[in-house]
């Protein structure tokens, strides 16, 4: 577990058997039978509470609690007992790793007041010693019931002339040295009742108190005057802002208040300084409701061997971590292996020269800090619950990655990104932003990864299957083209053969007869030849099915754990008996073709084939009688047999067609599916579009609708176009035709579908040639010249190209300078800090994916620092923020939960670096090294006091 701070829900006013008030058995004597009090009897009062303590803790453990503040009126003694069995159980189940039925036990005090006439609570650390506990109780001239007594003394007020006020209370208590520093008052501040300081005129008493919480028996006023007090809205309470922490007040043994009413608290160590801190920071550190936490966070980094850094592991919490140090101590190298580790933002460019500063920089650290010494970098990541372990060696470049209880399996970068995405920043980085393209983009696509992906893998998917259509339907145009001019020819054919058998001299009638029988066997030889090729055609289908039904099924496997496994095996059986009978009657189609089925066809087919055989022996005997026409006859013969060739292509080019299909209604599928997939990707981002001003509060604008990246279209029009000597400015034409649109996409596919047409025209049908209708060109200024042109040049394959390709958006952002006025300005024009503090914003309003940022103050406007700071106490509910930081106003106020101090390991050489401390800042040490090592450390920390006047 990291050193940072966490939640941990928390009941401060629980009561002890000993409380007058308290319903159950008591544990004790009568004043009467103290007198006479024998060892046997301490024995076993010492043995009852021990055994009430393990019963009542476990009631607490069981209400969910994870802390509680036995605070009985002005006594002390059952508290040493509780905590005592508390700290053993606590060994045991640490010991166990079961540290959610970890108890933390403050010791505390609920005290009467008689001026104010009010009760306050004083809560010690949780290690504050027994002995200084009945020394507190002592010195403020209490007198309590021996401790075997069964009650506490009858509770009486403080006299005004021992604590005068609040004030003066946290004066007596500092001058115990062993409780400076190891309290925390917190006073009564319900709505209503005699023990509260918010009562008629007590205003005063609230404004000077240098409290910084208090507590309410049971659940919290919403009344909005009471609320409007306590978070520091009414003047005459000093404008004073405090926590306030619900309490069950529980006095019953069963422990039926406990969980009803508590509050949640956050610390990194169980102290009453760290409840201060708390209370100081009760927008992040206290919360009513169970605390929303981030669900994907990098849980720890190990590095095995670093030059600078050496061997190290650091385990972050699952809010906001702060590096913090000197500069050069490490900071940046500790971000920068997260990022390498989770392959972040890989360098894609080969070309040394060509890579951004911030590339070099990363490169060279990588390769000199890690590569040089063989250094492997392990990151932990928790996505929902489930953990993974991604292992990446700088020498051997192997990236290894385990989830949950997998083994180890080697990926590549692009897994781990799309595994475990993490968005991060260098230096400076942010105020880059505003002037790249892309990485603006990334603000909006990055939320929406996912189902852009779905949506890419669509269009994929569609643009395979457009471009197989489309090569079909051109197929099936060319093969008919084919078919009509085999016709052409067959019947220039057949006419000349008629002719000729007219024209024959000598020949006896029979012959004639015999020869004129030739074309009729042709025409029928081609009618059986064809019922044979498509009888082959559905046999062959038949072995294709069954081949397929081999792999079907697929098996149903384990259904142990499922929750209706009776219901779905049911069902498995039932689809299991379908596939069965689909292979029976598959099978019976298959029969169909056997030699037995096939047997009368067969035979009708050998019948006509002795015909033709016979017919063949008096077809060449007629010819050899009639010497005179052999020339003719001749001639007859090659015609016949270029008919009988043309007629089996024929036949032939038919069945393909029949194959084929209707591919033009795929075609058209297709394309109405990449129009509506490209529309669900512009709702998609524009959707994005609107959420991210959202984000921003408004500072940024996108538009989507209208900012198609129209690069790609001009560069293959150019290549197209190219020797047509249609001038650029006719695409120009083409490209502000599309931008200007009220509908750009189906602009784009409007115009696409005219280039279709005027390339199809050699393949068309319309045999007159004339140049289709296209009127998005003619409004471009395409002349009819100008479509002629394209006309030759433009083929099917060139519109294929431009049709399956994805259109990109390449979003516009604005600036907004007036809010209530709407002006904008191009995001470009804006400052550099304009810039980052808006970007800023958006990141931290986004929920999500870790952000990792280095030295976010480089970046953003000053002025901004304090909504900055609010965004961050918001942000890390819902996504986890690793940066490093030399402003102490982000980490202080902005309350980081893991703070981690880097320092060198030799100040004089500064050659090495160390993790000096981590911690939160309710810690003294890293609250050291804050004032110590950050720029604004120690005013950072009074400005977080002065917030709450005092």
């Amino acid at each position: 577990m990291d050193k940072g701070a966490h939640f941990y829900r928390c009941d401060f006013q629980v009561h002890s058997p000993r409380d007058i008030a308290y319903t159950g058995n008591k544990y004790g004597l009568s004043s009467e039978e103290i007198e006479n009090i024998t060892p046997e009897q301490k024995e076993k009062i010492t043995l009852e509470r021990e055994q009430f303590s393990k019963e009542y803790l476990q009631k607490i453990r069981e209400a969910g609690l994870n802390a509680i503040a036995m605070t009985d009126h002005h006594d002390v003694v059952f508290v040493k007992q509780l905590r005592k069995v508390a700290e053993i159980q606590n060994q045991e189940f640490k010991s166990n790793s079961e540290f959610d039925k970890v108890i933390t036990v403050f010791p505390g005090i609920e005290m009467s007041l008689a001026n104010p006439v009010s009760q306050c609570i004083i809560i010690f650390d949780s290690d504050f010693s027994d002995t200084n506990l009945d020394s507190v109780i002592n010195f403020f001239g209490i007198n309590p019931t021996n401790e075997f007594e069964k009650f506490t003394t009858p509770t009486l007020k403080i006299s005004q002339t021992v604590v005068n006020d609040l004030v003066h209370l946290h004066e007596k208590l500092n001058e115990l040295n062993y409780c400076k520093g190891r309290y925390v008052i917190l006073p009564n501040v319900g709505k209503g009742g005699e023990h509260t300081i918010m009562r008629s005129g007590f205003h005063e008493h609230y404004r000077k108190m240098p409290c910084v919480g208090g507590y309410v028996d049971k659940a919290i006023s919403t009344e909005s005057g009471y609320q409007n007090k306590i978070n520091g809205g009414d003047v005459n309470y000093g404008n004073k802002s405090i926590a306030l922490i619900s309490t069950s007040d529980n006095r019953y043994e069963d422990g039926r208040e406990f969980g009803k009413y508590s509050t949640w608290i956050k610390w990194a160590e169980p102290t009453a300084e760290a409840i201060k801190q708390a209370c100081l920071a009760k927008e992040s550190r206290i919360s009513q409701v169970e605390p929303e936490l981030p669900q994907i966070f990098i849980q720890s980094v190990d590095v095995t061997i670093s030059k600078f850094l050496g061997t190290f592991n650091i385990n972050l919490n699952q809010q906001y971590n702060a590096l913090i140090g000197g500069r050069g101590t490490g900071k940046s190298t500790i971000l920068e292996y997260l990022r390498w580790g989770l392959c972040d933002q890989t360098i894609q460019n080969s070309d040394f020269d060509e890579l951004s500063i911030i590339e070099k920089r990363r490169k060279a650290l990588i390769q000199k800090t890690l590569s040089d010494v063989g250094g492997e970098v392990r990151i932990t990541m928790v996505k929902n619950g489930i953990l993974h372990i991604v292992k990446r060696n700088s020498q051997t470049r192997e990236i290894l990655l385990k989830i949950g209880n997998g083994d180890f399996q080697q990926v590549k970068e692009d897994d781990v990104r799309k595994v475990l995405p993490i968005q991060s920043y260098s230096q400076k980085q942010l105020s880059d932003v505003g002037v790249k393209t892309e990485e603006l983009k990334r603000f909006i696509e990055q939320p929406i990864t996912n189902s852009l992906g779905t949506i890419k893998f669509k269009l994929s998917e569609t643009g395979t299957k457009l471009k197989n259509s489309y090569n079909q339907l051109i197929r099936k145009k060319e093969i008919q083209q084919e078919i009509d001019n085999f016709n052409l020819e067959s019947n220039s054919l057949n006419n000349q053969a008629d002719n000729i058998r007219k024209s024959l001299r000598g020949v006896s009638e029979t012959d004639q007869q015999t020869i004129n029988k030739k074309s009729k066997f042709e025409i029928e030889d081609s009618i059986i030849s064809n019922s044979k090729n498509e009888l082959q055609i559905f046999e062959n289908k038949a072995d294709e099915l069954l081949k397929l039904l081999e792999t079907y099924p697929e098996p149903l496997g384990s259904i142990e754990e499922l929750e209706n496994k009776t219901l779905i095996q049911e069902i498995s059986n039932e689809v299991d008996s379908k596939f069965s009978e689909i292979k029976v009657t598959v099978q019976a189609f298959k029969e169909i073709f056997s030699s037995e089925k096939l047997a009368t066809l067969n035979n009708k087919i050998k019948e006509w084939t002795e015909k033709k055989a016979a017919f063949e022996v008096a077809y060449e005997q007629a010819k050899n009688t009639s010497q005179s026409s052999q020339q003719q006859l001749s001639e007859i013969q090659n015609i016949e047999k270029r008919i009988s060739e043309i007629s089996k292509i024929i036949s032939d080019r038919t069945l393909l067609i029949k194959e084929i299909g209707t591919p033009e209604e795929e075609f058209d599928e297709q394309k109405l599916n990449w129009l509506n997939y490209h529309t669900e990707k512009v709702s998609l981002l524009n959707e994005q579009a609107l959420k991210f001003t959202g984000l921003s509060k408004n500072l940024i604008k996108a538009e989507v609708t209208k900012s198609i990246n129209l690069l790609p279209l001009k560069t293959q029009l150019k290549s197209i176009f190219e020797g047509t000597r249609i001038r650029e400015e006719r695409i120009d034409a083409i490209i502000e035709s599309i931008r200007e649109s009220a509908d750009p996409v189906k602009e784009y596919t409007d115009i696409l579908e005219e280039f279709r047409l005027l390339a199809e025209l050699k393949v068309s049908e319309d045999k007159t040639l004339a140049i289709p209708e296209t009127p998005k060109l003619t409004s471009c200024g395409y002349s009819e010249e100008h479509k002629t042109k394209l006309c030759n040049k433009l083929t099917t394959d060139d519109w294929l190209r431009l049709s399956v390709s994805e259109l990109e958006f390449n979003p516009e952002f604005f600036y907004t300078t007036n809010n209530q006025l709407g002006d904008v300005i191009p995001f470009r024009e804006a400052s550099a800090g304009q810039q980052a503090t808006a970007l800023l914003t958006v990141l931290l309003n986004q929920p999500g994916i870790p952000l990792l940022i280095d030295q976010p103050e480089d970046d953003i406007d000053n002025r901004a620092i304090d909504q900055i700071i609010k965004n961050i106490w918001d942000a890390k509910k819902k996504r986890q923020l690793i940066f490093t930081s030399h402003n102490a106003n982000l980490v202080v106020n902005g309350d980081a939960e893991l703070v981690i101090c880097c320092d060198y390991k030799d100040s004089t050489s500064q050659t090495r670096g160390i993790i000096k401390e981590e911690g939160a800042i309710d810690k003294k040490l890293v609250r050291n090294e804050i004032t110590s090592v950050m720029e604004g450390g120690e005013k950072a920390f009074k400005l977080r006091k002065d917030k709450y006047g005092f």
